[in-house]
């Protein structure tokens, strides 16, 4: 049985005060991250039976080891004694010391590898005050120390629990066991080694049996219980990764039980990853490829956009899609996926511009019921970090990258605090949209640490946002050459005709280590593919060292396949690579026999291609020999074979134009074939934009009349090395006049030094269709224009809601999807089709759609959906009030507009305000999943009454008290399709606000807010966990200082941002001089996303307002809003004094200023919007009467939310502060 040295609990004591400092240079930069780190690890320690219990990762203890080594060799260097330094930091020391021993070699060795590795030299009496002091250290800082007679190897292995090396072989070994067998059953067959019994073939020989377990056994012996628990969690993941074998690496592990703590888990989750459970022989096993499930940012410095990845999904049917909702800022946007060409189940990947900072992302796919949300910018921390193939680092303690991407605003210092020097920079580019960011490439080759600090800060070595650089750490693949052009695997993968070249740096040891080189072919992900070679030792030097992976000296015949690669480490390091080789070989592209490189419209559809393959020294054949694309065709495939019976299929798909044509009826889309659209089709404030897969050489477009004469040429300029653009609004003035004609593309195609042009659309006045009908099920076209390839989208127009369906080819008689046949009145969008470009259906149908009636609205929807749309179709006079549909009601009450006054528009109108009134807490969530824009969500806020009613958290019958069902039916919503099939994560249960801090964050900020009075009542009666939980999110999304706004009554920031006699003089200056004076004052306000009533962000609120000076003074004056909040202003004072004088700290402000000039009404702006917030959330919790003033002006208020939404949702939030702290006093706490 294990026992603390004295047989009792032991907590960590205090260590003697030194009668001298050991320190011998007390001038190391490192000296005070060693004092923060050593409290840090010693408090995190502290009553952790198990190290592994404290929570530490892999990640978290690099960068612990390499500051700890680099601090201890400076000291020792500067004479200090190292035993003394040991001593007096036993928390660093015992985590450094676990941390090596997780990933020890050789048992034997670990204290001498220990030191090797802090960068010290392995002196005999070093090793021995180890050895004889590991078990007071460890004991000093907490943790368990079994009974006597065990050595310090033991010791540190036991609090590893299961090192790094040893994962796989105790995998396949509970793989081997019957499913059933528990941790302390487990325990016992390793503690007395009959495990061996259920495994064949071992021997038990370390020296010759590659099938050893031995620290495992170790640690069975000396600590069965801890052993037998780490081992009852594995079982638990195994038995999920089981339950789930596509998805469990994205779904939530937090609720297994019991739960494998971080630094076990890290090492299992990957082998489980690599090799799922099942695998045999996983030492030599390379094992199958995943594919990413959850989005992820990614860095495109080519075009320097941070863009968010949407990962591939399953897609089971041919022609489906994936749904997905972006929300970012409170604005959603949608977005669809399907299946590439080739491709059976999934759908591809998506890039979506990140267009400004943000501090998170919500994503959700609703074809799968799945939600995540991606965090952006840290406001603590300001910094994104990219390695250079654009993969995000910024959760990351340590970089194992020699050279990475920093994003910050452009004032931040980079600098390593370990040498004290700058970062050098090697490159520098805008990041897009991003205001007043930068990215800077970083060479770390020589660094040691990374920090990034601001104006006001100074670089110093504190644990706070601090980041370890450790480059040696890392196996790299390098491609020596580029892959061919245009042919691909059919996986999609690049081939390449030369071996890939394995880097390695130099050992953690120090010492000569094997690792094993296995290769296998790839099958696809989640299948392991054949072994191609048997598992190869690759002896690398302690300094590193180069190996090529495919020896071109092993076979005669060339490599010819497909190939996963797996080099593993003696710790069970594992790095893998996927590459498709065929060795030696060389191919060229001909389009057009040699006249152009790139294909063009034709008019059978594209230029003819071909490809010729050759060989190098050793021979391999190719089938069909001869490769060619016809000019319907997207492609080829083709076979390299070797006379060994190696066959790789592969893909020729040669590069072909693209261009995107703005037209008013849809939004842009890349295509491949020349449209046809009328000459007044034409976007005027669209772009044109061109791609032929490399440089243009004086690119032009032009528009041509119906006589060939060319009318109007614009030239074309390079957007990023890809893409070139030019504008549409000359070219559609020029087209708008002509009957008829054609849009032409003309340019340089350097590489065979031609001119080449191409016609993308013709200009015909004839329409697609003049009309179209429904009989028996089908769609028929009336006055169909002949000779065009044409395809349609098709809307249901009683669920706006719902996904057009594409027609692929449209006939003068074309069949209907049956869900489409009596259900309701069908828009109808012809277009021109492009057989080799997926063309997804607008959101919603352009003006030019045509009308197809039919009776009837559209029932193969979910109840609540088919309930709205018999309202939309005019057969009910209430609309549904189910939450689950509230985000579609305000996407039609956006949709119908303020300015649509019709008898049917006032009376849908009035219907959907009174479902929110219903329900205004679960009304205004629905808003935040809306496709409202978030500038336009506090307008609709206002102008549907929502400001003056109460925002508690809705209850109810119904879906609310079905979240999964209502989940499931909103998902329906947003996707346009039932939820039968759909798949949702694991939850947990959900407590009021859970989602808020997801939402726009004003939205957020009053749905937490709105929960506080139940909460508090909670508190009062003995239960105050949710009302801490609230005020924490509180202060996450909307700042700290709401807290003392709710304590006090008064917000803070009410002093500190308003407009003063000195900004209305700013205003009178001129336009040079403002700029200056204004970027004094908002220099660094807009670089960084803070919570809603930061100072930083209200401040921009006032910003916003004298930008938009001019439109404020017509709107204050026009729409009569000085005086209603002068009259309310007075409510105020008679109703309560205190928010009295909180109203008018703005109107004091502008003490010295003439209000009643016109020129100055616009300052005004901040006074009306607190006037009327507190008036609004005054009479919602019975402070004030219910004013007709107010009521009166609410279209006006409106309006001005549409103008300075910041301003505007900054002040409702304030007031409903305030407004809680004088309604509810027991908030304060």
């Amino acid at each position: 049985m294990s026992t603390r040295t004295d047989g009792e609990p032991q907590q960590p004591t205090q260590d003697p005060q030194p009668t001298a400092t050991p320190f011998a240079d007390v001038t190391d930069s490192l000296l005070l991250w060693a004092s923060q780190a050593e409290l840090a690890v010693s408090q995190r320690l502290a009553g952790c039976d198990w190290f592994p219990a404290s929570g530490y990762t892999t990640d978290d203890l690099e960068a612990i080891d390499r500051f700890f080594g680099t601090f201890l060799a400076r000291q020792v260097a500067a004479g200090a004694k190292l035993p003394e330094l040991l001593e007096i930091t036993p928390g660093l020391t015992v985590a450094s010391l676990v941390a090596r021993a997780a990933r020890v070699l050789d048992r034997d060795e670990l204290l001498t590898e220990y030191l090797v590795g802090l960068g010290l030299e392995a002196r005999p009496e070093w090793v021995e005050h180890l050895s004889s002091h590991t078990a007071d250290l460890l004991g000093r800082v907490g943790l368990t120390v079994p009974e006597d007679g065990t050595t310090a190897v033991e010791l540190l292995t036991a609090h590893a629990g299961v090192t790094s090396s040893e994962v796989g072989t105790l995998l396949e070994l509970l793989d081997r066991l019957p499913g059933e067998t528990t941790g302390a059953e487990a325990a016992a067959l390793l503690a007395d080694g009959s495990w061996r019994g259920h495994w064949p073939g071992s021997e038990g020989d370390e020296e010759t049996d590659p099938v050893h377990l031995t620290a495992t056994e170790s640690v069975a012996r000396l600590a069965p219980g801890h052993l037998a628990g780490l081992i009852d969690a594995i079982q638990a993941l195994r038995a999920f990764a089981l339950a789930h074998p596509n998805s469990w690496l994205d779904r939530d592990r937090g609720g297994l039980t019991p739960a494998l703590p971080g630094l076990v888990a890290e090492a299992v989750v990957a082998e489980l990853r690599e090799r799922p459970v099942g695998t045999l022989d996983r030492a030599s096993a390379v094992g199958v490829t995943t594919r990413e499930l959850r989005p992820r940012l990614i860095f495109d410095a080519e075009r320097g956009k941070v863009c968010l990845r949407l990962p591939e999904q399953r897609v089971e049917d041919e022609l489906g899609e994936v749904s997905w909702r972006v929300s970012l800022d409170g604005t959603t946007r949608i977005f669809r996926t399907g299946r590439p060409w080739g491709e059976p189940t999934w759908a591809e990947a998506l890039d979506v511009t990140v267009e400004h900072q943000v501090r998170e992302v919500t994503v959700q796919d609703v074809t799968n019921g799945i939600t995540w949300t991606t965090p952006v910018v840290d406001t603590e921390d300001p910094v994104l970090l990219f390695a250079v193939n654009g993969q995000d680092l910024t959760g990351m303690a340590t970089l194992h990258h020699p050279e990475v991407w920093v994003l910050t605003p452009p004032d931040s210092e980079l600098s390593d605090v370990v040498t004290g020097d700058e970062l050098p920079v090697l490159e520098t580019v805008e990041v897009h949209g991003w205001t007043s960011w930068t990215a800077r490439r970083l060479d770390l080759s020589h660094a040691a640490s990374l920090q990034v600090t601001r104006p006001g800060q100074t670089p110093s070595a504190t644990t706070n946002h601090l980041r370890c650089v450790d480059p040696r750490q890392r196996v790299r693949f390098r491609h020596p050459e580029a892959p061919l052009d245009d042919v691909k695997t059919l996986s999609g993968l690049p081939l390449h005709p030369v071996s890939l070249v394995a880097e390695f740096p130099p050992t953690i040891s120090g010492h000569d280590e094997i690792w094993q080189l296995s290769i296998s072919a790839y099958a696809r992900p989640g299948t392991a593919g054949d072994e191609v070679a048997p598992p190869e030792p690759l002896e690398v030097p302690a300094e590193g060292g180069v190996f090529a992976i495919f020896d071109p000296e092993v076979y005669d015949s060339p490599w010819v396949g497909e190939y996963l690669i797996r080099l593993r480490g003696p710790r069970n390091e594992s790095f893998r690579h996927r590459y498709a080789l065929v060795e030696g070989m060389s191919a060229r592209t001909l389009i057009d026999d040699e006249a152009r490189t790139v294909r063009i419209p034709a008019g059978a559809g594209l230029s003819e291609a071909s490809l010729s393959v050759s060989a190098g020294e050793k021979a391999f054949g190719v089938e069909p020999r001869r490769i060619t694309v016809d000019a319907a065709s997207a492609g080829a495939n083709f076979a390299v074979t070797t006379e060994e019976g190696d066959y790789l299929p592969l893909r020729f798909t040669p590069p072909r134009l693209s261009f995107e044509l703005p037209v008013r009826d849809y939004p842009p889309m890349w295509r491949t074939t020349r449209l046809v659209c009328a000459p007044r089709d034409l976007d005027a404030e669209g772009e044109l934009r061109v791609r032929v897969g490399g440089e243009m050489g004086n690119p032009q477009v032009r528009v041509v009349n119906h006589h060939g004469a060319p009318v109007r040429t614009v030239n074309l300029t390079a957007a990023d090395a890809q893409t070139y653009t030019g504008p549409v609004a000359q070219l559609a003035s020029s087209a708008a006049t002509l009957p008829s004609g054609r849009i032409e593309l003309e340019w340089n195609d350097v590489r065979v030094n031609r001119r080449t042009a191409v016609t993308l659309a013709d200009l015909s006045k004839d329409p697609h269709a003049a009309g179209v009908s429904i009989e028996d099920g089908h769609l028929v076209v009336d006055g169909a224009a002949t000779g065009r390839s044409l395809a349609a989208w098709v809307w249901p127009l009683t669920a706006p809601w719902a996904s057009a369906v594409t027609l692929p080819e449209l006939t003068a008689r074309t069949p209907l999807p049956e869900a489409f046949v009596d259900a309701g009145p069908l828009a109808v969008l012809p277009h021109s089709a492009d057989p080799f470009t997926t063309l997804r259906a607008p959101q919603t149908p352009g003006a030019s759609a045509l009308v197809a009636e039919q009776p009837g609205h559209l029932a193969d929807q979910p109840g609540a959906l088919a309930d709205l749309s018999a309202f939309l179709a005019g057969e009910t006079d209430d609309a549904p009030a189910d939450p689950s549909v509230m985000p579609v009601l305000w996407d039609l009450l956006a949709g119908w507009g303020d300015a649509d006054h019709s008898e049917l528009a006032d009376r849908r109108r009035a219907a959907v305000t009174t479902a929110f009134a219903a329900a205004p807490g679960a009304a205004l969530a629905a808003l935040a999943a809306s496709l409202v824009p978030a500038e336009q969500q506090p307008g609709r806020v206002i102008a549907s009454g929502l400001a003056t009613v109460p925002l508690a958290p809705a209850t109810g019958d119904g879906a609310e008290d079905d979240p999964d069902e209502a989940e499931s039916l909103a998902a329906a919503v947003i996707a346009g399709d039932t939820p039968d099939n759909t798949t949702r994560t694991d939850r947990t249960d959900r407590t009021d606000g859970d989602d808020a801090e997801h939402h726009a964050a004003w939205i957020g900020a009053m749905e937490l807010l709105g929960a506080l009075p139940a909460a508090a009542g909670e508190a009062e009666e003995g239960n105050p966990q949710r009302l801490r939980e609230l005020r924490r999110k509180l202060a996450e999304i909307a700042g700290k200082g709401i807290l003392t706004t709710l304590a006090t009554g008064r917000d803070a920031t009410l002093d500190t941002a308003g407009i003063d006699q000195s900004t209305v003089l700013i205003a009178r200056m001129d336009a040079t001089q403002q700029e200056a004076l204004l970027a004094s004052f908002f220099s660094s306000a807009e670089l960084v996303p803070g919570a809603i009533l930061d100072d930083n962000t209200r401040l921009l609120a006032i910003f916003e307002t004298f930008h938009r000076r001019e439109e404020l003074t017509d709107l204050l004056t026009s729409e009569g809003l000085i005086k209603p909040a002068v009259s309310l202003l007075r409510a105020l004072r008679s109703s309560n004094r205190q928010l009295y004088s909180s109203a008018r700290i703005r109107f004091d402000k502008l003490d010295a200023v003439n209000t009643e000039d016109r020129d100055n009404a616009w300052a005004l702006a901040p006074v009306v919007s607190l006037v009327f917030a507190l008036a609004a959330r005054m009479h919602a919790h019975g402070l004030m009467g219910k004013s007709r003033t107010l009521e009166a002006a609410s279209t006006g208020w409106s309006r001005l939310a549409d103008v300075v939404p910041d301003l505007v949702t900054g002040d409702l939030v304030a007031a409903e502060a305030m407004v809680l702290a004088e309604t509810y006093p027991q908030l304060a706490g």
